[in-house]
């Protein structure tokens, strides 16, 4: 993670993770990326202060909504930053919990299946092309995982031994998940469905779980209260004598400044809950083998996994189903690394903001842990198989190394033709600027004429540049994949796409050399 790390530049989404996370904590300024809860953000700006990032001179104030992606421009490349040494420190955290992550893994399936399965589980994640794209960038996916998935491994701590602490630990965990992203409340269904079980079997005074539930709650509600108030501490100051609550809290107002500072935190969170189901509401833009649409296709997530998933993972699944009608483990124990998956999975499948992967990354945890039941089998063909299968895994992580967000397996025919199903996050994330800035030095490339995710990034790396016109021109052309199949309204590059591209970096950025020859 962190060599590939290295190689990888900054992508679309971290821009504003890192630079609004650092105004978070070292400014208690909430101004930037509402549309995410703080958390996360908050542990990418605490570690890049390690790079010691100057900020831009410009004030935030002058800066509102959308506009935060021209601040986070501001913040790298403007203000005389080390854009290479923040990018590192910022990811450096979410590596971290992807370690932590693998080890719960092994940990929940050695309590199940035993210690072989306990490896198995953490090695097929730890060498998954999806985990070592997303868990080594500064954004808020991997965490949701990690949070997601200890929230529930808590659960099943509880359910065994229901006890005070159990439940404080629980409701500090639910607290925690419901801070990394607006999706991780589908958590609560299932931390209901288990307080129910539990409640349902386990013959204990009613005022007992009553007061640990009450516990669960108080905790939660506290520490999303704190991360917030911390994170928009600055703003607090701003707050008129008439405060007025966000239409989810009923659009009421409220004078009183106690009350004001009080509701102030909860009515962010759900500021930001309205502007992401009004974008999924509204739609975006989405491509799925070869097609555009605006409001997605229920069935983009299950080809997400057919294409992005490694053959030995699906193939140890199929195994794995086989297993399941031989070696199960108890309800509740099924349930749980059944139930949240597939709710998961069935909610992504709604939404209209059909981007990647790393949406329904949750899914996959809870993947590994069923199908390592596959060490129980005892068939002597199909022992040497699954170790044969758990290789493969190690060699296709090798052999994608460093570009893991542009991973395709053999159904998709591989990373060069990733393309022709999926775009965005799946493949070109902006990720191959560094890569670019290499290739144009090799080759004495001072100008391009881009279709990209942004300029700023080009001239960073030592590139000058124009935005691609619709008339050909005679000099370097660069389009990149998401843009090449996603064209931004108003652009004709059909001059430039007749002919075959002279060079395609990582599968992400294509590259015409029209200085080189004649294009009318």
């Amino acid at each position: 993670m962190i060599f590939s790390s290295r190689a990888d530049s900054l992508t679309v989404d971290e821009k504003v993770h890192i630079s609004a996370g650092y105004l978070h904590v070292w400014r208690g300024n909430y101004t930037f990326n509402a549309e995410h809860p703080p958390l996360l953000n908050d542990l990418a700006g605490l570690f890049a202060k390690i790079a010691r990032p100057n900020l831009p001179n410009e004030p935030v104030e002058t800066f509102i909504g959308s506009d935060q992606w021209d601040y986070g421009d501001l913040f790298f490349y403007r203000a005389g930053n080390d854009v290479e040494k923040i990018i590192f420190w910022a990811r450096f955290p979410f590596m971290l919990l992807t370690l932590g992550l693998i080890y719960l893994v092994f940990l929940w399936a050695k309590a199940l299946f035993g210690k072989k399965a306990g490896l198995l589980a953490a090695t097929l994640m730890a060498f998954s092309p999806s985990f070592l794209a997303h868990g080594r960038l500064a954004t808020t996916d991997l965490g949701l995982v990690f949070f997601f998935v200890l929230t529930v491994w808590l659960l099943r701590k509880y359910i065994l031994r229901p006890t005070w602490l159990s439940a404080a630990v629980l409701g500090l965990s639910i607290g925690l998940t419901i801070l990394t992203k607006f999706s991780a409340p589908f958590v609560l269904p299932v931390v209901i469905s288990g307080l129910i079980y539990v409640w349902l079997k386990k013959k204990r005074t009613f005022w007992v779980y009553f007061g640990q539930l009450v516990v669960m709650i108080l905790i939660s509600l506290t520490i999303i209260w704190l991360v917030y108030i911390f994170s928009m501490r600055a703003d607090l100051s701003k707050i008129s004598d008439v405060y007025q609550l966000s239409k989810s809290l009923g659009g009421r107002t409220i004078i009183n400044h106690t009350l004001q500072i009080f509701a102030a935190p909860f009515d962010k969170y759900f500021q930001g809950y309205e502007i992401v189901s009004q974008h999924n509401q509204a739609g975006h833009w989405n491509y799925l083998n070869g097609q555009i649409g605006y409001r997605g296709w229920w069935y983009y997530f299950p080809l997400v996994l057919l294409y992005k998933l490694t053959l030995p993972t699906l193939i140890l699944f199929f195994f794995s189903l086989m297993a399941f009608f031989k070696y199960r483990k108890s309800p509740i124990e099924e349930f749980l690394i059944i139930f949240p998956a597939l709710l998961f999975f069935l909610v992504a499948m709604t939404s209209t903001i059909d981007i990647g992967i790393r949406h329904i990354l949750v899914v996959l945890p809870f993947l590994y842990i069923f199908l390592s039941r596959v060490v129980l089998i005892k068939n002597v063909a199909i022992k040497p198989l699954v170790a044969i299968l758990v290789l493969a895994q190690i060699m296709i992580a090798g052999l994608s190394y460093p570009n893991y967000i542009a991973y395709f397996n053999q159904l998709a025919g591989g990373p060069k033709n990733g393309i022709k199903y999926l775009a965005d996050s799946n493949l070109d994330w902006n990720q191959n600027m560094k890569r670019f800035g290499a290739y144009a030095k090799e080759n004495k490339i001072d100008k391009v004429y881009e279709l990209c995710w942004d300029q700023t990034s080009f001239e960073y790396y030592g590139v000058k540049t124009e935005i691609l016109p619709n008339t050909p021109v005679n000099g370097v052309v660069v389009i990149c994949a998401q843009q090449l199949v996603v064209p931004p309204d108003g652009f004709d590059f059909s001059w430039v796409t007749k002919y075959p591209p002279d060079d395609v970096i990582s599968n992400g950025m294509y590259i015409w050399r029209f200085d080189k020859k004649n294009v009318q």
